[in-house]
């Protein structure tokens, strides 16, 4: 029954995917507070329906920081729930310049893609 009301209305499934994927509203004042901050944070603006579970660093420096321009740089790994309850992992090296910062996902694992919209996929803060 849902797959016929799916295929009937794609427009309506284009527009839930959509809304799904929009960023999320970071402040990079608040994740300056802690790394579990940091950590909400980004999930929040790339996935912003999901539901951190843990979070660690992986690498520190990151060792492509220079292509960026960046001051420094740290590559962390979240493991979150989506709304279906499955869990997933997104590593994304976070990095910081004169007070602003961005963030580069390297790899995702969720079915639906992360935001591409976020404001961390540019400079920003300060």
């Amino acid at each position: 029954m849902a797959l016929s009301w799916f295929l009937q209305n794609p427009d309506a499934v284009a527009a839930s995917v959509k809304q799904m994927t929009r960023p999320g509203e970071v402040s990079v004042s608040q994740m300056n507070q802690s790394f579990g901050d940091l950590s909400r944070g980004v999930l929040g603006c790339y996935h912003r329906t999901g539901r951190l579970v843990a979070s660690d660093i992986v690498e520190r420096p990151w060792a492509k920081q220079a292509q960026y321009g960046a001051d420094s740089s740290v590559v962390i790994r979240l493991k979150w729930r989506g709304l279906s309850s499955n869990e997933y992992q997104t590593i994304v090296a976070v990095l910081s310049k004169s007070g602003r910062v961005r963030a580069a996902v390297l790899s995702d694992s969720a079915m639906i893609p992360y935001s591409k919209r976020c404001v961390l996929e540019n400079w920003t803060g300060n």
